[in-house]
């Protein structure tokens, strides 16, 4: 197998695709891909090995990665093709920015109102995350994370607010598979913890202050990350040049995946 077949093969052909919008279904697996760091940061690609690998025309694959583009996912270089976004520490720390004020604000009127059955649901999911830190199973654990954070913006019915947290999270969950340590998994897990006992009090601005701290420490895992992978991140403008956008002008760093 090849190269460019290996670095594809997650794409399922479009017959195996579930009814709806083609581009956003293009869209939803490169997304997990570059989520998932199948795909990871600098890899260029290949629009007509997409094409070829899903059975599509180049208009659905087009539109997908402008969609990941404007998710933040994604750099399109006119005349130069398509590149998986580096990480930006910068971009990082804006995303928990706004996560923080809006799951703040979120755990905030939650813990006043208290729907029925969200504390009884959120005990399960945080008891099942620490089953999966005995097991060290940290796929597992990802997903609970997410179903934690999901259950707390689905409860509150919000759908534009989630859809905003769900766009950060996205550019987030890169830096966030990188960073999940034993250690890290056994700190969110407490953090969770934390956050459903002062919703379970009614205690809103303890609630709002837990889900700060909980964020607030992607941000030092986040920078110790960069000091050790540096290569994954947006450099500064001393060492390689950028435009305003960030977006890398020397392309010497980015993966080329060769046609067949």
């Amino acid at each position: 197998m090849d190269t460019a077949e290996t670095t594809y093969s997650f794409l399922s052909n479009s017959a195996d695709m579930p009814r709806g919008s083609m581009a956003a279904q293009v869209a939803a697996q490169l997304r997990n891909a570059i989520i998932d760091l199948r795909l990871p940061p600098g890899t260029m690609l290949d629009k007509s090995q997409i094409c070829a690998r899903l059975g599509v025309s180049r208009s659905p694959v087009a539109e997908a990665f402008a969609r990941l583009e404007s998710e933040g996912l994604l750099d399109i270089l006119p005349q130069r093709g398509t590149v998986v976004s580096f990480l930006s520490l910068g971009a990082i720390k804006e995303y928990i920015f706004i996560r923080k004020a809006l799951e703040g604000e979120a755990v905030r009127m939650l813990a006043t109102h208290r729907p029925p059955g969200l504390t009884e649901r959120l005990e399960a999911n945080i008891a099942a995350q620490r089953e999966s830190a005995r097991n060290e199973d940290r796929n597992t654990f990802h997903r609970l994370d997410l179903q934690f954070h999901d259950e707390l913006l689905s409860t509150l019915g919000y759908r534009r607010m989630k859809a905003v947290v769900d766009t950060a999270r996205n550019n987030l969950d890169r830096a966030r598979q990188m960073t999940n340590s034993i250690r890290r998994i056994a700190v969110g897990i407490e953090e969770h913890a934390k956050i459903l006992a002062e919703i379970a009090a009614g205690k809103g601005d303890r609630a709002a202050r837990a889900m700060h701290v909980h964020l607030d420490g992607m941000i030092s895992e986040t920078e110790a990350l960069a000091n050790r992978h540096p290569e994954l991140f947006v450099p500064g403008a001393a060492s390689r040049s950028t435009d305003q956008s960030g977006i890398i002008r020397d392309l010497a760093t980015i993966r080329r995946v060769p046609s067949t």
